[in-house]
């Protein structure tokens, strides 16, 4: 049972869960950032799909809708794409400079599904327990 002292307002949960988004797209990013440097595919894949279970936890914990929530999550890899990308280019080329925003975009995607899963699911049980 949770006392009125420690029950956080709809404003103080979201905030919270948005800084919480920001720092873990951060993280994520990196993660990313290091498993391309290193050229380990499997952590790759592994650090994007995160992307998805953090949206997803966003989205359940935290109240809050699923695309502020996924461009807060893809919002710390901008600076970096918009860095990677152009000085990617001469080295390797334009097709494979592509993997860096390729890799940007497909993270707020995820972000996004699974924070839109959550959304429905929870929308759907809802309208589950009003109808019965």
């Amino acid at each position: 049972m949770v006392t009125e002292g420690w029950a956080l307002s709809a404003q103080a949960r979201a905030a919270l869960t948005y800084g919480v988004a920001l720092l873990s797209g951060a993280v994520l990013f990196f993660l990313c950032f290091a498993a391309i440097f290193n050229g380990s595919w499997p952590l790759l894949l592994f650090f994007v799909l995160c992307y998805a279970a953090a949206g997803a936890l966003g989205v359940q914990a935290g109240g809050v809708g699923a695309v502020p929530l996924a461009l807060t999550l893809a919002a710390p890899a901008v600076p970096w794409v918009l860095w990677l990308f152009p000085a990617s280019i001469p080295e390797a080329g334009l097709l494979r400079a592509l993997l860096w925003p390729g890799v940007g975009v497909v993270m707020g995607g995820l972000a996004w599904l699974g924070g839109y899963a959550v959304a429905r699911a929870r929308a759907r049980h809802a309208r589950e327990h009003r109808a019965a």
